[in-house]
């Protein structure tokens, strides 16, 4: 047997997926993750794939022809400031490009209402600060001449400092470098002889586009966390070869494609997880026949939001992390700290979730770990959601009672008058709310429709919530994938590779058609060159060309596609491409077509698509489905525990009929199906959820 093996390191769980490549069926599994050393967590859950197989764990690696690699280890490192101490190296007379951020950077990523208490608010603890940043007399012009060329004596000057203040990565950031990189190779040459045990990030092979400070944090942030992610890739790949595996370690990137090890570029990881996720609610909506999909992950730690239309997700060119603004190639996710572990606590009297984190060490109070403030999953368990027995695939057990007790003392008591099971359902209420408002300001705000989608919703606490956040968003239909628990894993195990390549030259329309076509054709040909150097069989590539473009003098661009092929005519079809998606954002008569149109940076996504498995279908059962047992569990009708069906979803088949209330426990999750809706099972195994038609 031939498996795909994928991994996804969440902040709370670690998940598994081995995909056997002859008939498609899947085993998963899932372990906390373990902050002090990431490969336990991995290797526990590959111990546990190879155990449910009978076989040993180095067989089973040594029967794994592709395995895929997920990590929120590149984030995790900038919210809690763990990154390499990083020296920068900028043009003299810019040593406060990083200082100064932009107009928006004390608010950036910030919610609505701490918008609102802007006298609150202030600039993000800085990664570097003013004794870590050297400048260097060097200077390029914005076409890409030079007029300044640097000194060696003075960058080896600059190197010396470095060294004595043990600086581990230095992030070099050149004005107009995208333009003409020469100085960078220039610097970098002398500091891998000066400086050979520090990681070195240049901003034109991490951004190579417009935008000063955009292009200084993104490049920033790769030194950053570089070492972290590339010495952890290493070790990862050291202890798979020992232990029996011996393809290419692929890594997903923030773009929803994969790249080798060697290839990757350590701040592409910062959402490689949720991306994979987008990834793998295309392919379940493909297989559905379905173009309009709102894709929730609820994790342990965060609540994240995607939006797939017309068949194919949205890109953003930017990402807020911590306020920081950084041009990255990513899929467009929306986020807020609302999951599983998110703790709910009082605030003058008022109930509030998140976005602190129970993460997986100490764990909600029902882990029994020393945690003792009380979470969303204690929420859950003491309203007969999750089964205390039969968490995490039955290997761990929860305690009722803490859960209980720290409801009681923190929540209840205090707002409730003591009546827990209200404080509980509180809790549910409010988390359900804040991500029912995510999902409106994902899709409302960016001219989506709700009642246009079907919801999608995985995460180990997804199939949980869905029934409350879903038709409070609008949707009037869910569905929960059959692999749901795991679903990132599962999006990761079927990425394609994918490198997302740009350049950047503001040019007026109109404008020759050879003046594009000569970008795109040189675009094109790195592509192909990256596709080489991965070594990883392809069945076939593509090149999806586009370009952003704004209206003269405004600020924000906006991206549109770009035909294969360019002709004098397709330069118009730009154009008025460009002017219906402004108008969608913005809504009708908001275009400015007698200002004229700036295409400023121009992309193309080289995709090399890798061999996918056909799902495996399940066999239609004739019987109506027999519940195991009933348990009390709190009725969102009733207000109180009534006794509840819960099912084995392993024995539900095709074209079963649940009825709420009914509890489905899948391995990994727990479905909760309210009163009033109905489940019906597909037959791929994903299960339909929609409201009794009265």
């Amino acid at each position: 047997m031939v498996y795909t093996l994928s991994v996804d390191i969440g902040g709370t769980f670690t998940d598994c997926v081995a995909i056997n490549e002859a008939d498609g069926s899947v085993i998963t599994r899932k372990t906390l993750t373990s902050p002090h050393d990431l490969l336990v967590g991995v290797f526990e859950g590959l111990d546990q794939i190879a155990d449910a197989l009978n076989i040993t764990t180095s067989d089973f690696l040594g029967s794994v022809g592709r395995f895929v690699h997920a990590t929120t280890q590149s984030s995790n490192a900038i919210f809690s400031r763990t990154g390499a101490k990083t020296a920068v190296i900028t043009t003299r007379g810019f040593a406060d490009t990083l200082m100064i951020m932009r107009a928006t950077g004390r608010v950036a990523g910030l919610s609505v209402f701490e918008r609102h208490h802007y006298r609150n608010t202030d600039k993000p603890v800085p990664i570097v600060d003013e004794r870590d940043i050297f400048e260097l007399s060097e200077r390029i012009d914005y076409k890409g001449l030079a007029l300044v060329s640097p000194k060696e004596s003075e960058v080896k000057e600059i190197a010396k400092m470095i060294k004595a203040a043990g600086y581990q990565a230095v992030a070099v950031c050149l004005l107009f470098s995208h333009k003409n990189h020469d100085h960078e190779d220039f610097v970098k040459k002398i500091l891998r002889k000066e400086l050979p045990d520090c990681f070195i990030s240049l901003s034109y092979e991490v951004a190579p586009v417009m935008g000063e400070y955009e292009r200084s944090t993104t490049t920033l942030f790769n030194a950053y966390v570089g070492e972290l992610i590339k010495s952890y890739l290493f070790r990862l790949d050291k202890k798979l070869r020992k232990s029996g595996f011996n393809e290419r370690l692929l890594v997903v990137q923030s773009n929803g494609g994969v790249a080798t090890a060697a290839q990757t570029i350590p701040v592409l990881t910062i959402e490689s997880g949720p991306a994979a996720g987008i990834v793998g609610a295309a392919r379940v909506a493909n297989q559905l026949g379905l173009t309009n999909v709102i894709a929730t992950d609820v994790g342990g730690t965060t609540f994240k939001v995607g939006v797939i239309s017309n068949g194919d997700w949205s890109y953003t060119k930017e990402t807020v992390i911590d306020q920081y603004q950084l041009r990255l190639p990513m899929i467009d996710v929306a986020s807020i700290g609302a999951g599983g572990g998110s703790i709910a606590w009082i605030d003058s009297g008022r109930l509030r979730i998140g976005p602190r984190s129970a993460a997986a060490d100490p764990g909600p109070a029902c882990y029994a770990n020393g945690g003792i403030e009380p979470t969303v999953t204690d929420a859950d368990v003491v309203l007969g959601y999750i089964s205390p027995d039969r968490f995490l695939y039955g290997n761990m057990n929860l305690d009722y009672e803490l859960a209980y007790n720290a409801i009681n003392k923190n929540i209840a008591e205090p707002i409730f008058n003591g009546d827990v099971m209200a404080a509980a359902a509180g809790i549910r209420r409010v988390v359900d709310s804040q991500m029912a408002d995510l999902i409106r300001k994902t899709t409302l705000e960016r001219g989506y429709d709700t009642r246009d989608f079907v919801m999608m919703a995985y995460g180990g606490a997804g199939p949980t919530h869905v029934c409350s956040y879903g038709p409070e968003a609008g949707c009037k239909e869910i569905i929960i994938p059959t692999e749901a628990t795991v679903h990132s894993a599962f999006g990761a195990a079927i990425t394609d590779i994918r490198f997302s390549l740009s350049y950047s030259d503001p040019v007026v329309l109109p404008k020759p058609v050879e003046t594009f076509e000569n970008i795109y054709k040189d675009l094109e040909h790195q592509g192909r060159e990256l596709l080489r150097e991965a070594k990883v069989e392809i069945h076939d590539s593509a090149f999806h060309r586009w370009v952003e473009a704004r209206y003269r003098r405004q600020v924000h661009t906006i991206r549109v596609s770009v035909m294969d092929k360019l002709e004098q005519s397709s330069i118009e079809a730009i154009a008025e491409n460009f002017h219906k998606e402004y108008e969608r954002l913005y809504g009708i008569g908001t275009g400015l077509k007698d200002a004229g149109i700036e295409l400023i940076n121009y992309g193309v996504e080289v995709i090399g698509h890798t061999k996918k498995t056909s799902p495996k279908e399940i066999v239609a059962l004739e019987e109506r489905p027999v519940p195991r047992l009933e348990r009390p569990a709190y009725c969102n009708v009733q207000k109180k525990l009534v006794n509840t069906p819960v099912f084995e979803g392993a024995k539900l088949g095709e074209g079963s009929i649940i009825k709420g209330p009914a509890i489905i426990e899948q391995p990994g999750t727990t479905v909760v199906i309210l009163t009033g809706d109905l489940g019906r099972v597909d037959k791929f195994g994903n299960l339909h959820l929609t409201k009794i038609k009265s």
